[in-house]
């Protein structure tokens, strides 16, 4: 790319909301049609930043390594899939869902259980039947307990936005590689936290982006990096994991990009465990951007 980094991404801007476009006049394209590394950024959005209403510490490092490293393997990169994670303040995750018997709502990172609904220490305010049908389910298939995250990912808000300086980045590639990005939208359903872009973690019905899952067979490398460590990313590579065995599709290599990602604090250990697990069962290696060559 005959554009500098620097002209692109302006380290004293990551976070800050910033309307102004690089100057991109002089970007000489180079198109490609190969279907050979597809990059996959996960929920990169204000909110999930250092200073964001449910901020991931080290986020702001993470963001700069994942733009650099999409800088210097432009030409290696067919195809970027960004996730958003959109939310409406009445979702089963957000304190205005729930009451105790006091009348008062949860604060954040409060866990509520199953057997708090059954007696009665926590009530739901919407949807009763399906909100208690969530956490049976949620906590019988063996998923995360539902936890409530402060109001986070607004539709409409700057919280919910892509990182301004990766945004540029993400606008350079598009022209410079006559492609659009491909944007993932996932969390707008009021009974599921959704942190996997493929599927909820409970539903009655089959919610599998199947679409999805098709065009991310195509792709021989798949390079995953984005917030949470422990939440959202872990999800993902979880359920694309599986669904591939399900259709015998194992003509793949995953890499999870460890300066790119990073875990919401007190779940690292169990985070790192679960990597393990799936690194040892699945083809996943767990790499840092500069260990990684193509």
């Amino acid at each position: 790319m005959n554009i500098l980094f620097e002209e692109l991404f302006d380290d004293n801007l990551v976070g800050k909301a910033n309307t102004q476009k690089p100057n991109l006049t002089s970007l000489k394209s180079n198109p490609t049609i190969n279907k050979e590394v597809a990059v996959i950024g996960i929920d990169f959005q204000n909110d999930f930043l250092e200073e964001g209403n449910l901020g991931v510490a080290n986020s702001y490092q993470d963001v700069r390594n994942f733009a650099k490293f999409v800088y210097e393997n432009i030409d290696v990169i067919d195809d970027i899939f960004m996730s958003l994670d959109i939310h409406q303040p009445k979702q089963i995750f957000h304190p205005a869902w729930w009451v105790n018997d006091k009348g008062q709502y949860p604060e954040p990172f409060t866990v509520i259980t199953y057997q708090d609904v059954l007696e009665g220490s926590w009530k739901p305010l919407y949807q009763e039947k399906e909100s208690i049908e969530y956490l049976r389910e949620l906590e019988a298939t063996g998923k995360k307990s539902l936890i409530i995250w402060s109001y986070h990912c607004l539709q409409g808000t700057f919280g919910a936005a892509i990182e301004t300086q990766l945004s540029n980045l993400l606008f350079a590639f598009s022209l410079y590689k006559e492609k659009d990005v491909h944007y993932v939208t996932k969390g707008l359903n009021p009974i599921s936290e959704m942190y996997g872009i493929v599927k909820p973690e409970y539903s009655k019905t089959d919610l599998t982006d199947k679409n999805l899952l098709s065009q991310l067979q195509n792709y021989k490398r798949i390079v995953i990096g984005g917030e949470a460590k422990s939440h959202c990313v872990l999800e993902t590579v979880k359920q694309m994991v599986e669904e591939f065995e399900k259709v015998n599709h194992n003509d793949y290599l995953i890499y999870v990009l460890e300066d790119c990602t990073s875990s919401i604090a007190g779940f690292e250990e169990a985070t790192e465990d679960e990597y393990k697990k799936l690194a040892a069962k699945y083809p996943i290696k767990l790499i840092t951007t500069r260990e990684l060559e193509f």
